[in-house]
């Protein structure tokens, strides 16, 4: 801690970190314990002040302090935080932290593959088997816990190939839009 700067109050403490959940604010992070950063440094503010804290877990808040993340990023991380808190539930962040997840999944797979491999196992053999990769079955009670991302048009109701052997289940899609904007997400781009 700096010389002759006070302690972040405790009610201040708290509010950012139920901001972030008590994690990383940085959402393809996530992890725990935290740390409070500011993010414009205390040396040129001064004070604390809940616009400029943010909850990082010690590996982020290092690569921040090291420039590897920069404050325009940090800033955009802290604007997005407000974003999805206020308008997505608990379980719509975690649904499309899944989704985030089978995306870089996926694209981290297509990178391994060296130029003119033959993916005849794992690539899907038509428009059907492909959409099956991209679909998350929720139980029918759950669809009224996801209105704000059917709303928004982030997710769509799979199409009827999709439907689960189990009836209570129904097919999840992220659109477009979704991918848009889970990619903005993660990558601290406004949303």
């Amino acid at each position: 801690m700096a010389e002759g700067r006070p302690n972040i109050p405790t009610d201040l403490k708290r509010a950012v970190l139920v901001e972030a959940g008590h994690r990383c604010a940085i959402p393809t992070c996530r992890q725990t314990p935290v740390d409070l950063a500011h993010i414009t440094p205390w040396a040129k503010v001064r004070e604390h002040t809940f616009e400029n804290l943010i909850a990082l877990c010690p590996t982020c808040h290092a690569r921040f302090d090291r420039g590897e993340i920069d404050r325009k990023a940090m800033l955009q991380y802290k604007a997005n935080l407000e974003i999805v808190n206020q308008r997505y539930t608990d379980t719509e962040r975690q649904l499309l932290r899944v989704f985030l997840r089978q995306l870089e999944i996926d694209e981290r797979f297509r990178k391994s593959i060296p130029p003119g491999a033959v993916l005849a196992i794992f690539e899907p053999k038509d428009e059907a088997q492909k959409r099956l990769r991209e679909v998350i079955h929720i139980h029918r009670p759950m669809w009224w816990l996801i209105a704000n991302l059917l709303d928004d048009e982030l997710v769509r109701m799979g199409e009827p190939w999709a439907v689960a052997p189990d009836q209570s289940l129904k097919p999840l899609v992220l659109t477009d839009n979704g991918k848009d904007f889970i990619r903005r997400w993660a990558s601290a781009q406004p949303l």
